[in-house]
């Protein structure tokens, strides 16, 4: 059977400690005032007037349909059969189309390598066998990951225990793969994601070509495709010449 990788998060258990945060940094060596990780904090007021304080680790969702994927002219975004959605710095042109189109705000452009970043579930490190480095060092375990598709694994058992709830509205339903359990408690706005353009054309182009004016969008175009095709040949020779030794 194909795996299914998924990741849960138990609001209840997060106590915010951030340790997730510091060891996905950590693992990646993202720049300072970057990260792939996150945890949410939202206030809220009950019924009776008490306050209420609601925690929500944060990252890529790694969308069955994910908008990401359609917006990236260079076809560095891709899916893996197992689910996880991941991103090719070798032939990534930085043209950043791909972050406005995520509607969880998961995709950055990393300064120091002019590449998209994103989490990536950890790829290399469960590809050993591993968990993901924020999974591992959750200190209250209110992370957990495996395969859906394994009856025996801790996500199977714990999806069918407890109600689950996935951050999808009317408007944004692309399968995302990133479980929260919140004991009953309804999803507050602040998590929700949020509407983008889900292709390269109309607004997206206009809002990366508008404030500099001087640049038309086909010229935008062609300079980004331009410099993935560049990427994409380089990255090809390579191959070539590692299966060539």
């Amino acid at each position: 059977m194909v795996k299914k990788y998924v990741m849960l998060a138990d609001t209840v258990r997060c106590i915010n400690c951030k340790a997730c945060v510091v060891a996905c940094r950590a693992e990646w060596e993202t720049p300072i005032g970057h990260s792939r990780d996150w945890v949410k904090e939202v206030e809220l007021e009950k019924a009776d007037g008490t306050p209420q304080v609601m925690l929500f680790p944060g990252r890529c969702q790694h969308c069955d349909d994910a908008p990401c994927i359609e917006a990236c002219p260079s076809g560095a975004a891709y899916k893996r059969e197992d689910g996880l959605v991941l991103q090719d710095s070798a032939i990534c042109s930085g043209c950043e189309l791909c972050v406005p189109a995520c509607p969880y705000e998961a995709r950055w452009l990393n300064p120091e390598t002019n590449t998209i970043s994103k989490c990536t579930f950890c790829q290399p490190r469960i590809d050993q066998g591993l968990q993901p480095a924020c999974v591992q060092t959750c200190v209250g375990h209110a992370l957990i990951f495996g395969d859906m598709n394994d009856p025996d694994s801790e996500v199977s058992r714990l999806l069918k225990e407890k109600e689950w709830l996935k951050l999808t509205t009317d408007e944004v339903n692309i399968g995302p793969n990133h479980y929260y359990f919140t004991a009953g408690e309804a999803l507050p706005d602040e998590v929700m994601p949020k509407l983008h353009e889900r292709h390269m054309a109309g607004k997206v182009l206009e809002n990366v070509v508008n404030p500099v004016g001087a640049i038309g969008i086909g010229a935008m175009v062609l300079t980004f495709l331009g410099a993935g095709m560049m990427k994409m040949i380089g990255r090809r020779n390579e191959v070539n010449n590692e299966e060539g030794k």
